[in-house]
């Protein structure tokens, strides 16, 4: 297996090398070693907001030789965008910006965050939600997609990315992008997790028909690198050669401007 040419762009790092969940190792000199396993050309770190960690990702992918880029951690219950914006400026390293709604109990529609969006619209840089409907607190129809092409509808020139294509609502999340010139998905996490369930069956659907809205991500440190990146071209190998060139490189590259 080769990753020559593949942009993995759903990663995460800490400093300490612990992560949010136990049992993962999420150090650098891990992410490093498995980027060079496969050959990985680019890689995009989301940076999370509750972890205080966009100083840290900016050095590491100011170190990275061009390899790696960033999207910065915000929490509108907490950050203003002032405090954002320097991070913004840094166009060669940040790409935009990480909202994690459930994790940090806000709702994408927080009023809070209308200036970022208007910002992060100017600038044609990118946000990129976690949409993943498993929360104890936020609402779920906060985050299924239907909200989302209420807010792209809202924001039509703000580049928006749900992360793990908004399970289970993965048929939703499809006709959201469709819908929307502005909205892709990502299929992080999910796809192994996911496998005997109709979720899976749904994102080959995706795959097929919106080759052009999909974007490959891992998720380490919960997901293998490596391992995941197998199971992904073993499971789109049915797929054409521009439609694997889309969801593995071409997609993320033009979207954030990454050559």
């Amino acid at each position: 297996m080769n990753g020559n040419g593949i942009v993995d762009a759903h990663l995460h790092i800490s400093e300490t090398g612990k992560w949010i969940s136990d049992g993962y190792d999420a150090s650098l000199s891990r992410l490093t070693a498995e980027m060079e396993k496969v050959g990985i050309r680019y890689g995009v770190i989301l940076s999370l907001s509750s972890l205080d960690q966009n100083d840290f990702v900016e050095k590491v992918c100011r170190d990275s030789g061009g390899k790696l880029f960033a999207l910065a951690g915000y929490n509108p219950q907490r950050d203003s965008l002032e405090q954002i914006i320097p991070y913004l400026n840094k166009k060669g390293i940040f790409k935009g910006i990480k909202l994690h709604p459930r994790r940090d109990n806000f709702s994408p529609h927080d009023e809070r965050l209308t200036p970022l969006y208007e910002e992060i619209s100017r600038r044609g840089a990118v946000i990129n939600f976690d949409a993943m409907a498993h929360t104890s607190h936020l609402p779920m129809d906060e985050i299924r997609p239907s909200s989302f092409d209420k807010l792209a509808k809202r924001f039509p020139d703000l580049k928006m990315i749900l992360s793990h294509s908004c399970v289970p609502w993965v048929m939703e999340a499809f006709f959201t992008a469709k819908s929307n010139k502005n909205v892709f998905l990502d299929c992080s996490f999910i796809m192994d997790k996911f496998k005997n369930s109709s979720v899976f069956t749904d994102l080959l659907y995706t795959a097929e028909h919106l080759d052009r809205k999909l974007i490959y991500g891992s998720d380490f440190p919960e997901r293998s690198i490596s391992g995941y990146l197998s199971f992904a071209m073993e499971s789109f190998g049915k797929l054409s050669e521009e439609k694997r060139s889309n969801i593995f490189s071409r997609n993320a590259i033009n979207l954030f401007e990454l050559e």
